[in-house]
């Protein structure tokens, strides 16, 4: 999935799910706060094989790691990655 039907594939859950988009918004205001590091969760969201992702998400600070670790597991759960 390109980082366009990615977006869009998110946006239209929002539309369709309130507790999704609630909890989607509340974890993105906590990416907010680190610099750079909404465009870091696009690019390891868009990571197919997870032992590579999961070795970007290592190397990122602590908060950092559990903003995207968040972010990620709603998408999972979500079945949008």
């Amino acid at each position: 999935m390109n980082p366009f039907q990615f977006i869009m594939a998110i946006q239209q859950k929002m539309q369709q799910d309130p507790s999704f988009a609630n909890k989607f918004n509340r974890s993105v205001s906590e990416l907010s706060n680190v610099p750079g590091l909404q465009q870091q969760v696009m690019r390891i969201a868009q990571i197919g094989d997870e032992n590579e992702r999961q070795k970007v998400i290592d190397k990122l600070p602590k908060d950092a790691k559990r903003a995207v670790k968040g972010i990620l597991d709603l998408l999972n759960d979500y079945n949008l990655l």
